[in-house]
């Protein structure tokens, strides 16, 4: 299969968009690198990425967005797309994808990613989001995010406690609105790793509400071998990680830093998320198997350090809490519904307030 090597150089403020999808439309036919020289290219569309591109960004090249749209996305709305059938095997590389917020305060997401398998995002800084996700990662099967900084968020209307950096998600109505069919398509098999999550100090922005999390769910759907290993959550609003139940999550050695929560991680027993994908049926479920290993926490204050809940009708089963250092001033930790729950070999542990919890191993302040 032939591999296009495209150099663009794109000097004209107007014609930015046009060249840069001109040159991504190449991916229709077959494979293409194209690389983005040093520079500011302003964005008035989202650019379309297809099937096997690898888009490579200098160091100092940037996307402004100029518009209210967002900056890249890998399907169209003209096109209907099932599972992962989408676009997919696609490598995003270097630069700055800048969502101009200070100047266009209108909600958005900077990469909008769906029905896909396949997805590498590397060495990406994403800044300056108002409203929306730096990545809407929904219904992906294998998506690799690493070495990438998420910098500034700006709630305009106090409305977006929920807005993560990245949203792990699934197609559901409302979810996911630039593409793709409605069918329960969710995301798994998830790295994320040597990432930072932070403010970048520029006019309005302030740090993100959220880091990583999901808060879309259904019957018997489950985000499946997630990993989040290596990386720096700083001053988030509200809880940096907020999965819900999954199959298989592993959160690994990573720091949170003034941070007003930790971790919130809920299963589902009340609300549209209990239901099935066709809302025929309806049921308490929980998540299986959640390590949280080897991390540090400095000063989680507002909300509970680790807040872990289900249902007790429906527990999380066999999650463990190993390992984690918990510095200055930290909450406590809430447990509620769990069944098999390991707490050992932790440094300074906070208070644990637990309620309906089974077949438990706890070891305090070892």
């Amino acid at each position: 299969m032939k591999l296009w090597n495209l150099l663009i150089q794109v000097k004209d403020v107007i014609w930015d968009t046009l060249k840069i999808q001109h040159a991504l439309n190449k991916g229709k036919r077959e494979p293409v690198s194209i690389y983005i020289p040093k520079g500011t290219y302003y964005i008035g569309k989202a650019l379309k990425i297809y099937e096997g591109t690898t888009l490579i960004l200098d160091e100092e090249a940037i996307f402004l967005r100029k518009s209210r749209d967002a900056l890249i996305k890998n399907g169209s709305s003209l096109k209907k797309y099932y599972r992962y059938s989408g676009n997919g095997h696609i490598k995003i590389k270097g630069g700055t994808f800048d969502m101009n917020g200070n100047d266009y305060p209108y909600n958005n997401t900077a990469m909008c990613l769906g029905h896909a398998q396949y997805i590498e995002i590397d060495s990406v800084t994403i800044k300056n989001v108002v409203g929306g996700h730096g990545i809407d990662a929904c219904g992906l099967n294998h998506v690799h995010i690493h070495h990438c900084q998420f910098l500034g968020f700006y709630d305009i209307n106090g409305d977006r406690s929920f807005s993560e950096a990245i949203q792990l998600d699934l197609f559901v109505k409302g979810a996911f609105p630039k593409f793709g069919a409605n069918d329960g398509t969710i995301t798994k098999n998830i790295l994320i790793e040597h990432c930072y999550f932070g403010s970048s100090n520029e006019g309005k922005m302030h740090a993100w509400n959220r880091a990583i999390g999901s808060h879309a769910s259904r019957l018997d759907a489950f985000y499946e071998n997630v990993v989040i290993q290596h990386n720096v959550f700083e001053n988030t609003k509200d809880y940096a990680l907020t999965p819900l139940k999954g199959i298989n999550m592993m959160i690994y050695d990573n720091v949170f830093i003034n941070c007003a929560g930790g971790i919130r991680y809920l299963g589902v027993y009340k609300g549209k998320n209990m239901h099935s994908l066709d809302g025929q049926k309806s049921g308490k479920q929980g998540g299986q198997v959640l390590d949280v290993l080897n991390n540090t926490f400095v000063n989680c204050r507002k909300l509970n350090t680790i807040h872990i809940r289900s249902h007790k009708q429906a527990p999380h089963q066999n999650v463990s809490i190993i390992n984690n250092s918990f510095l200055k001033e930290c909450n406590a930790i809430q447990l509620t519904a769990i069944r098999g729950l390991t707490v050992v070999q932790n440094n300074l542990l906070p208070p644990l307030q637990m309620l309906h919890v089974k077949d438990q191993q706890i070891a305090l302040n070892e």
